[in-house]
């Protein structure tokens, strides 16, 4: 075996080791090391310095691989995340939603009402619900995070579908402009045909606490921080990106046809 050779292994094990992508790798090069000299140790060292300097590309191709392994190992912990939560929100039958429960596709989206990408995505998401020939179910799961007034909305929109009204009061909410307030809350809920008092006695039930609560632990489990968020037969989008919301469900659409 040539020097250049040895160097050229020595290099590539010494890059494995020192970025980490083989733990049983770096177990091998600490039992070397605890058998090597000071002066054996200098040596190697200057050898994998020399070979890094002459050959850069080596280091730029272990850091890509690195990249490469990390995406992919990021995407597999968020499929173990999201199982759990896409199996407890579809078989949940309190969840709000629109289209059949045995539908090819489900599209889950995370929102909160004060969320102008949620409302500027609203239009698609509707369509979605409304125009797929029962061909796609779209749950809709309260997240508010933007401010105290999103949690109130949010309460209100629960309490509204005890009364058959959710999505009537949904649309009214996404669709208005402004603050949520006291006010705003109970006039849209009004002409949606609600009873506003009996809603507002639900809002404070144990019952919808409950489910924001439980909203707010899945969707902080799966790496939501945002607003909004959608899960397509289990697949993640983050943002308004309503032509990969599109894609996704087009895609599942052609697998079960």
């Amino acid at each position: 075996m040539t020097s250049q050779m040895i160097k050229r292994l020595l290099g590539s094990a010494a890059i494995m080791v020192s970025l980490g992508l083989a733990s049983g790798a770096a177990s091998s090069a600490q039992a070397a090391n605890d058998q090597i000299s000071d002066t054996q140790k200098a040596q190697f060292e200057s050898v994998i310095e020399q070979y890094l300097m002459e050959n850069p590309d080596v280091l730029l191709r272990a850091i890509q691989n690195v990249q490469v392994w990390q995406t992919a190992e990021q995407a597999r912990k968020n499929a173990d995340a999201i199982t759990p939560v896409w199996d407890a929100l579809i078989a949940d039958s309190s969840v709000p939603s629109v289209g059949p429960a045995d539908a090819p596709v489900t599209v889950i989206e995370f929102f909160d009402y004060h969320c102008g990408y949620c409302k500027r995505a609203f239009d698609g998401v509707k369509d979605l619900a409304e125009q797929s020939d029962g061909k796609v179910r779209t749950l809709f799961v309260e997240f508010p995070i933007l401010r105290e007034e999103s949690a109130n909305a949010a309460r209100a929109a629960l309490a509204a579908a005890k009364q058959g009204k959710y999505m009537e009061v949904h649309s009214a909410f996404m669709e208005s402009r402004g603050i949520l307030d006291e006010g705003q809350i109970n006039d849209l809920a009004a002409d949606a045909g609600v009873d506003v008092d009996q809603m507002r006695k639900d809002m404070q039930s144990a019952e919808i606490t409950g489910m924001l609560a439980q909203y707010s632990a899945m969707a902080r489990s799966i790496g939501v921080n945002g607003t909004p968020a959608f899960l397509i037969n289990g697949n993640m989008v983050s943002g308004a990106d309503m032509e990969r919301v599109n894609a996704l469900v087009e895609a599942g659409l052609n697998e079960a046809s």
